[in-house]
């Protein structure tokens, strides 16, 4: 772009026998005749604006706002300096707008963003993303007008869903935000998360359609004992192992087979107790057998 300090020679060329389809050519160079810009009044009232860069056009605006021959009033397309196109703005005369941004190297569209001006759908805005290798969509994210925000992800290849995240931005739930996961071959549940307003979040983990594991953290809530509390489930989905790390830095883990537990192991990392660790073994009604202690070197307690 030029300096304040250059100059211009402007020359205006006009169509006085009305035998072009345009009314008048403005054209503008700076002192080195590397920069030029080109304003071109058509015959039907829009205008084409032009930036150049000696022979490279860097942008092009066409406005519709005299003719509104058009649904919209204005049209804008950006190109780099090698004369890729890189971006393109439709402002539409109800007010909405669409935004397109491509890739400098393949030329494909990467972004499209649609921006609700108008106020006459449920939502502010959406942008899709795409992936600039064959063009599939990879993303998008919808914002909507109570505040609240959902972004999917796809896979390139298969263009199955892959993602799906909720975020409250309007504060009408108790939780901040919800995260899907799926499996991009199968289209089957593999994670969801919990996140809310006070800071807990509930993660489950699946495999075959089934829960494999939840971690529950309590964060800087304090709504509970713990801190985190995990479990893990057998192929069967039955519980098959709990972690409970307690607020004061004790560690409980139980163990379960078929469901039923079979042993607890508590570590007392506290130091509260004579004991460094805890053995607790149950039978098949779920009545202690036996219990050990151990101290810090292993050594087995007689207490």
């Amino acid at each position: 772009m030029p300096t304040p300090e250059e100059t211009f020679t402007t020359t205006t060329v006009e169509d006085v026998d009305n035998t072009q389809g345009w009314t008048s050519i403005t054209t503008s160079v700076d002192s080195s005749g590397l920069f030029m810009i080109r304003t071109t009044l058509m015959d039907s009232g829009s205008t084409v604006f032009e930036a150049f860069l000696g022979p490279q056009r860097l942008s092009q605006t066409v406005t519709d706002t005299a003719a509104n021959d058009a649904d919209w009033n204005s049209r804008s397309t950006e190109w780099n300096w090698l004369g890729q196109k890189t971006a393109r703005t439709i402002n539409y005369d109800n007010g909405d707008q669409r935004i397109e941004r491509f890739d400098d190297a393949t030329g494909a569209r990467t972004q499209r963003i649609e921006i609700d001006g108008n106020d006459d759908k449920p939502w502010a805005s959406v942008t899709t993303s795409y992936d600039a290798a064959n063009g599939a969509r990879i993303g998008s994210e919808k914002v909507l007008d109570n505040g609240r925000i959902e972004t999917l992800t796809f896979d390139a290849d298969t263009g199955a869903r892959t993602s799906r995240t909720i975020t409250d931005g309007g504060d009408d739930n108790p939780w901040h935000s919800k995260a899907l996961t799926y499996d991009a071959d199968t289209g089957r549940l593999t994670a969801r998360e919990i996140v809310y307003d006070d800071g807990r979040s509930d993660t489950i983990t699946y495999q075959n359609g089934r829960k494999a594991s939840q971690v529950l953290t309590d964060d800087d809530a304090d709504t509970f004992d713990w801190v985190t509390f995990e479990t893990t489930y057998d192929a069967n989905g039955r519980i098959a192992l709990t972690q409970e790390t307690r607020d004061d830095g004790d560690l409980i883990v139980s163990s379960h087979v078929g469901g039923q537990l079979t042993g607890q192991t508590t570590y007392d990392n506290s130091g509260d107790e004579a004991w460094h660790v805890r053995d607790i073994s149950f039978d098949a009604a779920g009545d202690v057998v036996d219990t050990t202690y151990y101290d810090e070197t292993g050594n087995v307690l007689m207490l």
